[in-house]
This record gives structure tokens, C-alpha cells and sequence, in this order.
């Protein structure tokens, strides 16, 4: 068994499109590749972990610890911020013709199946389970050089080090407040914080990823590599990292 690191969130954009040129792109809509593409089940996930994360404080903290903590915590990820941030920055990050891609993708079997694999792992009773260890998985040759292929595309380790950054960067903040300016803790927000977070990560990505995808076929695991290696895939995957930086970060 590996042990699992514990380590994805957008404003309704609305824009006129003028000109026949720009007539096909106008279903394009962030808000539809929000839904979509799984970014809204995972903010919720994400707001469950928080509630009982904010439960255990309760029990485990002294009250002006735990009570600063939760405020912060709530102010910070407060749920329709995080959307309205992230679904921002999906508008702004993206060409309408890029949308429109990534909604064919994900609209299609196989990218339905691919939200399916990833909400169901960010969902909290998954990430507890995944965190006693993950299942050893005996995988071909080619399966192996597949999850690599997807590991250098995913912006999965660079999301988990946002995560980690944000809820770091949170309790010390908690703390600062508690400390009424007497004593300043860092918040360890910088580029060598951030590449001990990924040299700690990193070695785990291809046993998750494994994991996550177990139920895709080889073919499939083909294709959406191929997926995330085009164009349109790349604008989109690049959009969601900095979505992701943004709803953490307001």
C-alpha cells in the first residue's frame, strides 16, 4: 500500500459575439464547460472536505484557535467566490473556439467517462480512502508509458500544490491573527516552498493517476492523452490551473 498525499472552481461569463465570423462559437459557454467538465462537483467536494476539516478544529484546537481558523477558512473559501473567481478567469483564459472544443470533449462518451473517473476520486469519502493507501496495481508496459504520458500533461501535481499552498498559507494566516501582530509567522508562499511541495508529490503522480483511471480501457486512455496533448486540450487544461489559482486566492 502507498501512502496517498493529501494534497480543482468559476463566474457565469455572458459575451456578445458579433459578426457572422463568430456566429458558430456561440453556444461556446464557460459556464456550460464548468459544469461540464466536472469543475463544479469537485468545488462542492472540495467544500465538504472544508466542513469536516472545520468539524475536526472543533475538537482538536482550542477555541480562539479553532474559531479564527474557521473564520478564515470561510471568508477565504467562501463557495460562490471560488465560482465566480475560477469561472472568471475560465472566460478570460480561453478562446471561444477553445471552449467550444473542450465542450465537444467532454460532451462526448469518453470524456463523460473521464469526469466520472476524477469526480468520483475527489470525492471526500475517496480521498479518505485513498489516503490509508492506494491498492498496488499491476500495470503492462504500455499502460505504465500511457500514465506517464498523461502525468506530463495533467496539471494534476501542479492543482495539489496549489491546494497544499492555499491551506498552508490559511493557517498561518490563522495563527498571525490569533498573534495580533506580536509575532509573524511566514506563510511560505514561495518558489522553494512550492518545489519541496512538487519533489514530495511527484513521485506518487503515476500510482494516482493509475488509480484514478483504472476503469478506462488502454484505447481510451490513448485517446485522452491525445485529447490533452491537442490544442484545444492544452488551452484548456492551462485555463483550469489558473481557475484553480484563482478561486484558492482571492
Amino acid at each position: 500500500m502507498r501512502p496517498f498525499p493529501l494534497s480543482s472552481l468559476w463566474f457565469i461569463f455572458a459575451a456578445m459575439l458579433l459578426g457572422s465570423l463568430y456566429a458558430g462559437y456561440a453556444s461556446a459557454s464557460p459556464a456550460e464547460l464548468y459544469q461540464r467538465s466536472g469543475m463544479a462537483q469537485h468545488q462542492q467536494h472540495f467544500q465538504a472536505a472544508l466542513q469536516s476539516a472545520q468539524q475536526r478544529y472543533a475538537r482538536q484546537l482550542p477555541p480562539a484557535v479553532q474559531e479564527t481558523l474557521v473564520r478564515n477558512s470561510s471568508q477565504r473559501f467562501e463557495p460562490q467566490g471560488m465560482h465566480d473567481r475560477a469561472q472568471a478567469r475560465l472566460a478570460l483564459a480561453m478562446e471561444p473556439a477553445a471552449i467550444q472544443q473542450a465542450l465537444t470533449f467532454f460532451n462526448s462518451p469518453l470524456g463523460s467517462k473521464i469526469v466520472s473517473a476524477e469526480t468520483r476520486a475527489s470525492a471526500p469519502a475517496s480521498v479518505a480512502a485513498m489516503q490509508q493507501g492506494l491498492p498496488v496495481q499491476q500495470l503492462s508496459p504500455e499502460r505504465r508509458a500511457l500514465i506517464e504520458r498523461l502525468a506530463t500533461r495533467l496539471p494534476a501535481l501542479e492543482l495539489g500544490v496549489e491546494v497544499s499552498m492555499a491551506l498552508t498559507g490559511l493557517a498561518a494566516q490563522s495563527a498571525n491573527d490569533l498573534l495580533g501582530g506580536l509575532m509573524k509567522i511566514p506563510q511560505q508562499g514561495g518558489s522553494d516552498s512550492r518545489d519541496r511541495l512538487r519533489s514530495q508529490m511527484r513521485p506518487n503522480l503515476p500510482d494516482t493517476l493509475a488509480y484514478v483511471y483504472r476503469d478506462l480501457s488502454d484505447d481510451e486512455l490513448t485517446r485522452f492523452a491525445q485529447w490533452t496533448e491537442s490544442a484545444g486540450g492544452q488551452a484548456f487544461y492551462r485555463a483550469t490551473e489558473q481557475a484553480v489559482r484563482d478561486a484558492l486566492n482571492p
